[in-house]
């Protein structure tokens, strides 16, 4: 019997409690280790078991989010765990030293291995976190907003204890490699954990946001733990250790929000948030605060503090500059959605051809042409013979490959400055625009374009046209004024001449002089401005022999 699972919004609630307890224990830790109750080794026992206890539970919470999760997500809550058990252990060693053999624990010692191992197996879960949904250009951005985050927080590091730690050195290399190991560690971790907070989405980012939180409470505790070494002056039972307990105890309360729904990362695709987009620059703006209070108080900026800052600059410029090659590549991406969703607008999707709306908008820029320069305009309207019968005996995609072909021929038979169009079903048009032949001999040299037989699916196939043609001629002395003709007449004369001709038996062309069929006073002649024109008998695909019948 499997229970329901729990709504989300009352997960993430007893998440932000558990958080919530955290905290106030923490607090808690601190007041009584603050308080020193009972003796010096009371003191001890409280700090010692308590820190154990905090680590403890994180890494069972973290097992038991492993176990939980499942993918990528498993294996980086499994480092994770790794990680606490090894802080864990390290705390055994270090409470042996102290509630066993009563001595002081020496620095560097077996603990610190425990210690250390702790930010290097947190890490290696944060990136397994990061790893999935990342393209190239994706994982090059990751890197750079890493190495900015990770530079600002080493400069914040190096101005609160690092530089104290670096400049009072230590009695031996081992001791002073330790000493940095811990900030420096932290840094790592706290970079990490941070980009896998700005990586997630929104709806998912509640136990990253602990982990976060906990992480940060480890690192703070971690840096003033080194610090005081460095002086000198630590002690188990500070209040440091507070620090970390809070957030060992924050760690568990992510871990125990984690549910087993998969992750929830941010891709390449999605939109980026606010804070994915300004985390790299919240450390730095930090950093540049905190090098500027030291400039202010009158403190000397370090060789190393100015090496950090030239650094923080220079990937600076390189991300914008990575920024601006995105943007480039979007814009250009961008055009070429629009050129490719305006050619879909205005084009067949079948034959490739412009579609109506396009020859109806290409005519007009013609016919307003002709008015203004007289140069001369013609349309004709193609009608396939029988096409019907092609697609009750063989089926309609053979009646579209046929369609195709005659596009071809179309386009073939005609100029490339020549508007070919497919009007719909079997029906397309033509446009001829300025400097082009004469409307009927065009005309039959589409009525032959069409004669072959097509073969589709291995059958030869008949194909045949009916072509209307209307137009207007060339003005030939600058002053004579325009022949007044609109679209819709130019192009009703078309289809009216395509009907002409087929009624006159199909396969032919008949081609009308549209400034005279709409005239009235014109009306006797229209008989004269109407020509058909057919193949010979002789000769069905004659190449220039078409006659022409009044």
């Amino acid at each position: 019997m499997t229970s329901a699972p729990i709504p989300r919004g009352r997960r993430v609630s007893q998440g932000w409690t558990r958080g919530g307890v955290a905290l106030l224990v923490g607090v808690l830790f601190a007041v009584v280790l603050w308080r020193e109750p009972g003796s010096r080794r009371t003191v001890l026992t409280v700090d010692d078991l308590g820190q154990l206890a905090a680590a403890t539970l994180a890494a069972v919470a973290a097992a038991r989010a492993a176990y939980r999760s499942s993918g990528t997500r498993r294996r980086a809550w499994l480092w994770i765990a790794v990680g606490m058990a090894a802080w864990a252990g390290g705390q055994v060693v270090w409470s042996f030293y102290e509630l066993v053999l009563d001595q002081e624990v020496p620095f560097p010692s077996a603990s610190d291995i425990g210690f250390l191992l702790t930010p290097l197996a947190t890490a290696a879960g944060l990136v397994l976190w990061l790893s999935a949904g990342r393209r190239v250009a994706g994982g090059i951005r990751d890197v750079l907003d890493g190495a900015v985050i990770a530079g600002s927080l080493l400069v914040l590091s190096w101005v609160t204890a690092l530089g104290s730690v670096y400049a009072a050195g230590a009695p031996d290399p081992l001791s002073f490699t330790l000493a940095m190991a811990y900030p420096i560690g932290d840094v790592v971790t706290a970079t990490l954990v941070l980009l896998a907070v700005a990586r997630t989405s929104a709806g998912a980012r509640g136990p990253l946001l602990l982990l976060a939180a906990g992480l940060g409470g480890l690192a703070a505790a971690d840096s003033a733990y080194v610090y005081l070494i460095s002086e000198g002056v630590y002690a188990t039972g500070n209040l440091i250790s507070s620090g970390w307990v809070t957030g060992f105890l924050l760690i568990a309360a992510a871990a125990f929000q984690t549910g087993a729904e998969p992750a929830a990362l941010v891709t390449d695709d999605d939109r980026p948030s606010w804070l994915r987009l300004s985390l790299p620059y919240l450390p730095l703006v930090a950093a540049c605060g905190a090098l500027g209070v030291r400039v202010v108080t009158g403190h000397r900026v370090s060789a190393v503090e100015t090496a950090l800052a030239l650094s923080l600059v220079v990937l600076v410029l390189v991300r914008q500059f990575l920024v601006l090659a995105d943007n480039r590549r979007l814009m250009l991406a961008l055009h070429q959605r629009e050129a490719q969703l305006a050619h879909q607008a205005f084009h067949d999707p079948l034959t490739g051809l412009a579609n109506r709306a396009l020859f109806l908008d290409r005519a007009e820029q013609a016919v307003a042409r002709h008015r203004r320069e007289g140069t001369g305009v013609a349309v004709l309207f193609i009608d396939l013979d029988d096409f019907k019968n092609v697609n009750d005996r063989m089926g309609h995609s053979a009646g579209d490959a046929l369609l195709v072909e005659v596009a071809r021929r179309l386009r073939q038979a005609l100029r490339a400055v020549d508007t070919v169009a497919r009007l719909g079903g079997d029906e397309f048009a033509a446009l001829l625009d300025a400097n082009h032949d004469e409307p009927a001999t065009v005309a039959g040299r589409l009525v032959e374009a069409m004669q072959p037989h097509a073969s589709i699916e291995g059958v030869a196939v008949p194909v045949g046209a009916s072509v209307g043609v209307a137009y207007v001629e060339q003005r030939r002395d600058p002053g004579e004024p325009a022949q007044r003709v609109t679209v819709s007449e130019l192009v009703a004369a078309a289809d009216r001449a395509m009907y002409m001709a087929k009624a006159a038996g199909k396969g032919c062309a008949v081609v009308t002089n549209a400034a005279d069929t709409h005239r009235p006073d014109r009306a006797q002649q229209a008989p004269d401005a109407t020509s058909s024109v057919r193949p010979t008998a002789d000769d069905p695909v004659p190449a220039r022999s078409s006659t022409l019948r009044r």
